[in-house]
């Protein structure tokens, strides 16, 4: 039956009224970066990717502007609900990473609660992180019935738990002092200490359970820690010697980190659990551990385009060891491949 068309009329501003009131309902967002890193590429292009756009990371239709104080700003297009977003500069290859180049949870917002959005980058994917904070954990009591060559290893959230993972090893300084220094991957963490299994966990003066230790990442940067007693002291059996690094080539900076990688890191050139540290004379030195009687490495500057090589620049073969035989094994690098 066809509408009478006395009604026509009313039918056309209900949906006007209808449109109307939709739009209104919607919200404005404003998203504002007030500050990139240092090392931003001068002249990138600075890009939002969310839920609003298929999260594409080069959209040229979400590339941000800089107003007149230098920050990027967009305004989003009107809507309701929750928006989630990330920022990048063309593509995920260069998407924010958190302060120690870390990916981050995606950000969100809730269109109508804050007109403005104000958000800082502290790195990208791309680009070396300069202002990772980190922390430092030092063992600087042990108990009594601690077996000699025990090693320690810390069990948290952020590997899972596990009680005896290589890549979370307590190292020994020139001083005796056992320390671990930690990347901000997370705000807060929870852990334990170990010697390699959950046997031998760390407990209180009654060998119970303590409670998880947590430890946050904005206060001070090192935290002296206490270990009471172990359930056991049953402890994973581990092999370890220092490397000592007695030459390094001409062209090595002081700036510059250096690594080992092999058979006991899957190889990894830039793992921040493997780096040299300086002693009091400026020498480089590292104390490996690891599972297996013998091991095959590099030295490297955190890449394998750094990896050293022969002097002549050509590449050298795998170098090895068998732990055993000495406790100290010194090296010497005749050159970088990329200098």
């Amino acid at each position: 039956m066809k509408t009478s068309p006395k009604y026509k009329p009313v039918s056309l501003i209900g949906a006007l009224l209808f449109m109307l009131l939709t739009a209104t309902s919607c919200f404005r967002q404003q998203v504002i970066i007030e500050q990139i890193p240092q090392n931003t590429p001068p002249g990138s292009a600075i890009f939002i990717a969310g839920n609003f756009n298929n999260w594409d990371p080069g959209d040229s239709r979400f590339r941000m502007k800089q107003d007149s104080a230098g920050r990027y700003v967009i305004s989003l297009p009107r809507g309701v609900g929750k928006l989630e977003y990330k920022f990048t500069r063309g593509d995920w290859t260069t998407v924010e990473k958190n302060g120690c180049g870390y990916d981050i949870e995606n950000r969100s917002l809730q269109y109508g609660e804050n007109e403005i959005s104000i958000n800082r980058v502290e790195a990208w994917g791309d680009t070396e992180p300069m202002n990772c904070l980190q922390k430092t954990i030092v063992l600087k009591n042990l108990p009594a019935n601690t077996p000699d060559e025990a090693v320690f290893y810390l069990a948290s959230n952020i590997n899972s738990w596990n009680p005896g993972d290589i890549n979370f090893i307590f190292q020994k300084d020139s001083h005796g002092n056992y320390f671990i220094t930690l990347d901000k991957i997370i705000s807060c963490m929870f852990y334990k200490i170990t010697m390699g299994n959950w046997e031998t966990v760390e407990t209180n003066a009654d060998n119970k359970d303590i409670d998880n230790r947590e430890i946050c990442f904005d206060n001070a940067d090192t935290v002296y820690l206490q270990v009471t007693s172990w359930k056991s002291t049953n402890a994973k059996k581990m092999r370890s010697l220092f490397i000592l690094l007695d030459k390094l080539p001409v062209d090595t900076y002081d700036s510059d980190q250096i690594f080992i990688a092999g058979s006991f890191n899957n190889w990894d050139p830039g793992h921040k659990s493997y780096e040299f540290r300086k002693d009091n004379a400026g020498r480089r030195y590292f104390r490996l551990t690891a599972e297996d009687e013998s091991v095959t490495f590099k030295i490297t500057r955190g890449n394998w385009r750094s990896v050293e090589t022969t002097i002549s620049g050509r590449d050298i073969p795998d170098r090895s060891l068998i732990f055993g035989q000495s406790d100290t094994l010194r090296l010497q690098v005749d050159r970088w491949k990329d200098r």
